[in-house]
């Protein structure tokens, strides 16, 4: 099986029931996977290591098509193979969504973290994303006003 990296196999990465539904090619080139790789053996290597359980990697790569069929943002970061979502669901061996956010804003390097929806207690997935270069550290909360996302700054 062809990998991404450690633990996240290709499969997993470009993984898509939407393009597969509409028939969207789905195939990140070289470079994307270059960066893709980054990402995960930086962000979902360590996660993965220190928690050890299985962290499931529910978007990572998006085309631009499969981006706009999804109502992705114009800039989004899974386009160019930067940005991936965990997501536990209810929790592994104890260990949460929040558990994963909390671990990647105090110990990881990375451009955008984003807690997405669900509670002030969990996140209903995280979204993380990295870059080689200029990093900003942005932590935001992602929220529902008026059936439209908002991002907030994360407290």
């Amino acid at each position: 099986m062809k990998k991404i990296s450690t633990f996240v196999s290709y499969k997993e990465a470009t993984a898509s029931a939407t393009a597969a539904r509409l028939g969207i090619d789905n195939t990140p080139g070289t470079e994307t996977l270059k960066r893709m790789a980054y990402v995960a053996d930086r962000v979902h290597t360590p996660l993965r290591e220190h928690f050890n359980i299985p962290i499931p990697v529910t978007s990572f790569y998006r085309s631009s098509k499969l981006n706009s069929a999804i109502g992705g943002a114009r800039s989004s970061q899974h386009v160019k193979g930067e940005a991936m979502d965990l997501d536990l669901g209810s929790g592994v061996n104890g260990v949460q969504n929040r558990d994963l956010f909390e671990y990647i804003r105090k110990y990881l390097a990375f451009d955008q973290l984003i807690w997405e929806f669900g509670t002030g207690e969990d996140p209903d997935w995280v979204h993380v994303s990295l870059v080689k270069e200029g990093n900003r550290r942005e932590i935001l909360k992602a929220t529902k006003v008026n059936g439209k996302t908002t991002y907030v700054p994360y407290n």
